[in-house]
């Protein structure tokens, strides 16, 4: 994905203020919003970690709760399998 240098004008290619609604040469519409991705899939799954760990700078827990929501019942009949 390309990044656009959100110092210069789209249009025209002018430097324009961080803060400008338009261009002051060619009067083209700058909208900073819609340049803006977010953050990353990594990032946002970071947080959700870091959220199920209450905060704590602990993600192993999190990665550990995640794998029991997604995998436990499998893991369960896998060990009940090889002892029963």
């Amino acid at each position: 994905m390309l990044r656009r240098d959100r110092t210069r004008c789209p249009n025209c290619g002018e430097r324009v203020s961080p803060y400008a609604a338009g261009c002051a040469v060619c009067g083209a519409d700058i909208d900073h919003r819609r340049w803006d991705t977010g953050p990353s899939v990594l990032n946002r799954a970071g947080s959700w970690l870091s959220a199920l760990s209450f905060g704590r700078d602990n993600r192993m827990l999190g990665f550990a709760v995640v794998f029991v929501i997604l995998f436990g019942g499998s893991f369960l009949a896998w060990i009940s399998g090889l002892f029963g």
